[in-house]
């Protein structure tokens, strides 16, 4: 499987971590609440407990807490976008 791909596990896929949400994860969310830093990166190959698998319509809509600092690196260049 390669990294940004609709990953499984045992079969089934990843969904989104938004509650109420059935969508196929694609975007994997981590953050650094100590340097008010959030990144959003193409789906990870493994689940970590310590990050959120979106789907593309949750990872769109996301907003941050002001002051933070949203760090896109989906596509291959860093898009930084302060909040």
């Amino acid at each position: 499987m390669r990294v940004g791909d609709r990953a499984t596990i045992g079969g089934v896929g990843r969904l989104c971590s938004r509650t109420g949400c059935s969508e196929a994860a694609e975007v994997t969310l981590t953050y650094d609440y100590g340097h008010s830093q959030v990144w959003l990166d193409l789906l990870t190959a493994e689940r970590d407990p310590h990050a959120y698998d979106m789907c593309l319509r949750h990872a769109s809509r996301l907003s941050a807490p002001n002051g933070w600092h949203v760090d896109d690196r989906r596509f291959g260049q860093t898009t930084l976008i302060a909040v």
